[in-house]
């Protein structure tokens, strides 16, 4: 099966607040993720995992090396060109839900789909949206507020969001990080059915360790340096 992630070399680095030295985040990475695998990334707080999605994810840029994203090389994108990559080609579901407090559950997930980039309008992103909040199962909730539902169900419906667009890769920031157990076990139930059922790419950074287990492959970030545990 082809990769859809290639990273080579890939290193970030900035200088420290007094700027007499040089803070390495990671260094050299390399990293090839199948189509339709799932892939953690396991590290303590502070080992660049977030850093490292977020270069993946264009939310920021690194200091050498090269990603090929649908064995498209994102180096020499546009800024038109990257704001199309971040709508359309992945999606983020982060630690903290980011929903916007005065929408409804159902125009939440249809907000990224309104971003000009989008081909679903009216009735039609209508229904895409309600039929994905019923795949997380929160068909019932679509008229309620963010602040009408546990937490639990915030990041259902940030899942939901993530893949209004159909997204090839779906990026996953410590997405069980403010959850309990039971909501955690859950959510990561939940991301490996969407992985199996529709096919998305998933690669989502964690410190814990069970739900690194519950992917396909894993890998270790810390002192800079990734490795592949299994």
């Amino acid at each position: 099966m082809k990769n859809i992630i290639e990273i080579s070399k890939l290193s970030k680095s900035f200088p420290s607040p007094d700027g007499e030295e040089t803070v390495h985040v990671f260094n050299e990475v390399d990293l090839a993720v199948e189509t339709g695998s799932s892939v953690a990334i396991v590290g303590p707080s502070g080992s660049g995992k977030s850093t490292l999605l977020n270069v993946i994810g264009l939310l920021d840029k690194p200091t050498k090396g090269s990603i090929e994203v649908n064995q498209r090389s994102l180096g020499s994108l546009s800024d038109k060109e990257v704001a199309e990559y971040r709508n359309q080609t992945v999606g983020f579901v982060f630690q903290s839900h980011h929903l916007l407090p005065s929408c409804t559950i159902l125009e939440n997930v249809m907000v990224p789909a309104l971003a000009g980039f989008g081909k679903l309008r009216g009735t039609e992103l209508r229904n895409r949206a309600t039929e994905l909040l019923k795949e997380v199962g929160l068909d019932h909730r679509l008229s309620h507020l963010p602040s009408q539902i546990s937490g639990g169900e915030r990041q259902r419906v940030a899942v939901a969001r993530a893949l209004i667009n159909n997204p090839s890769v779906l990026l996953a920031d410590e997405p069980t990080g403010a959850l309990d157990q039971r909501n955690s076990n859950n959510l990561i139930d939940l991301l490996n059915q969407l992985n199996e059922q529709k096919g998305v790419t998933l690669l989502m950074v964690t410190h814990s360790e069970q739900s690194a287990n519950q992917m396909k492959h894993a890998y270790h970030l810390n002192d800079g340096n990734l490795n592949q545990q299994r």
